[in-house]
């Protein structure tokens, strides 16, 4: 486990500090929830400095965090945890929106889901061919779907021990310190239907196990409507999840959040276990 961390006047000093050019001027951060992500990039100190923008030298002008931990378990505080900082984007959770303002960003150093090529290779977001020996040097992965990236079957790397062990240790100090009463993927929160991070190979219950009693069970229901529609976002523009395209009558879901009268689940029962994406409110019982 990493050493203990605490927060003291909106940063840890135990681990690496400056700040990034991109924060919203003027604007205090009352910090209500914290967001997970991935980076999409396999270096972390790039990944760091392209967060900081300016300050890092580099031109990235429209997105930041808080924090971002390496895959050694390396972490770097980007931003005080009382500055509204870009990580969040178009984004709901609940009544909440516009979720940079309510929320503390933690970038993970992964770089999200790799295609199959076909032969025995995968492709990462760059272009990049990973053989599986390279992947399983890099701490393994896993072999997942997912409807918000194509209809095939994806790798996503696994977040090492390191990483996950900075991250508790700093998710600690920051339930301790703050009152937070979410701890959530971008994934559930994003509103354009595409963000995926941190993705399947991250172990999100951990967490959320931080928050105690403020952590409520995902609420239970089950399917009412013969067959029900799910989507990639709360609405009837968005493209339906396919497959299986739709839920059977019975069928058993965990609702993550919700947005107006749209709802995201998660089914947790039988071969669609896992399956994840939005329903409308009114079928569910």
């Amino acid at each position: 486990m990493h050493r203990e961390m605490t927060v003291k006047n909106h940063r840890i000093p135990s681990i690496w500090y400056k700040q990034t050019s991109n924060l919203s001027a003027g604007r205090t951060l009352n910090p209500s929830m914290i967001v997970m992500h991935y980076t999409t990039g396999w270096n972390g100190e790039g990944s760091r400095d392209w967060l900081m923008g300016a300050a890092g030298g580099t031109s990235n002008k429209g997105s930041s965090a808080h924090v971002v931990i390496d895959r050694d378990g390396t972490a770097w505080q980007i931003a005080p945890f009382d500055r509204v900082a870009w990580h969040a984007g178009p984004s709901r959770y609940g009544d909440l929106q516009s979720l940079n303002d309510h929320a503390i960003g933690i970038e993970f150093v992964n770089s999200g889901p790799l295609s199959p090529d076909g032969n025995d290779q995968w492709i990462d977001p760059y272009g990049h061919r990973r053989s599986k020996d390279e992947l399983d040097a890099a701490g393994g992965f896993i072999q997942a779907s997912h409807p918000r990236v194509g209809g095939l079957v994806y790798a996503w790397p696994n977040y090492t021990k390191a990483q996950l062990d900075t991250g508790h240790a700093i998710l600690k100090a920051l339930t301790d310190q703050y009152p937070i009463s979410a701890i959530v993927s971008h994934e559930e929160i994003d509103t354009r239907g595409w963000k995926t991070d941190p993705g399947p190979a991250f172990p999100m219950d951990s967490f959320r196990t931080l928050l105690g009693d403020r952590n409520p069970a995902p609420r239970v229901k089950s399917v009412t409507a013969s067959r029900l529609n799910i989507r990639k976002g709360p609405g009837i523009d968005y493209a339906r999840i396919d497959p299986p395209g739709a839920l059977e009558r019975n069928t058993t879901v965990k609702i993550l959040s919700a947005d107006d009268d749209w709802r995201l689940v998660e089914v947790s029962d039988g071969p669609l276990n896992g399956v994840r994406g939005w329903v409308h409110g009114a079928y569910l019982g």
